[in-house]
């Protein structure tokens, strides 16, 4: 398996494993996530990731194959004072293709985006994962993380 910075070269698999984990959400979440069917924007949302400044899009490939990929970028608290002023890698979005999960694609793709945070000189990364999603929560606490937050939602009807 190899990491690596994605490319507009790997736009075509990005968005297919990105409808791939879009289409879960709708599933449990149909009133905040969108059917893949119906989205418009994907392709350019995901190419203008590949320049974002302070982040990092990374791609996982096996015989030249797109099975992964994470997309994280670092931001540092300077406007609100009770917040300490500490850089924090924020993971946007980590999926891997359904017949690769764990097979250490999903490992290979946080250890080096924790590798990229520790260059970076961050002092911590930061995830949000879904409710429903409990073998994501797994996952992350098999790496180590720990719940600091809870987002809580009322819808408005």
């Amino acid at each position: 398996m190899n990491i690596q910075q994605a490319t507009f070269n790997d736009l075509t698999a990005i968005c297919e494993l990105a409808d791939q984990i879009n289409t879960t959400h709708h599933h449990e979440l149909p009133d905040l996530f969108l059917n893949p069917e119906d989205m418009e924007g994907s392709t350019e949302f995901w190419s203008s990731q590949f320049e974002a400044k302070s982040s990092a899009f990374l791609v996982a490939k096996i015989e030249n194959t797109v099975v992964g990929f994470i997309t994280a970028k670092i931001t540092e608290n300077t406007d609100i004072p009770f917040l300490t002023k500490r850089k924090i890698c924020r993971i946007g979005t980590i999926v891997v293709l359904e017949e690769y999960q764990n097979s250490g694609v999903g490992s290979e793709l946080m250890c080096a985006i924790e590798k990229w945070t520790a260059d970076c000189g961050a002092d911590e990364v930061r995830l949000e994962v879904m409710e429903f999603n409990e073998s994501a929560q797994l996952f992350y606490n098999d790496k180590g993380y720990t719940n600091s937050s809870r987002i809580m939602t009322k819808v408005m009807a």
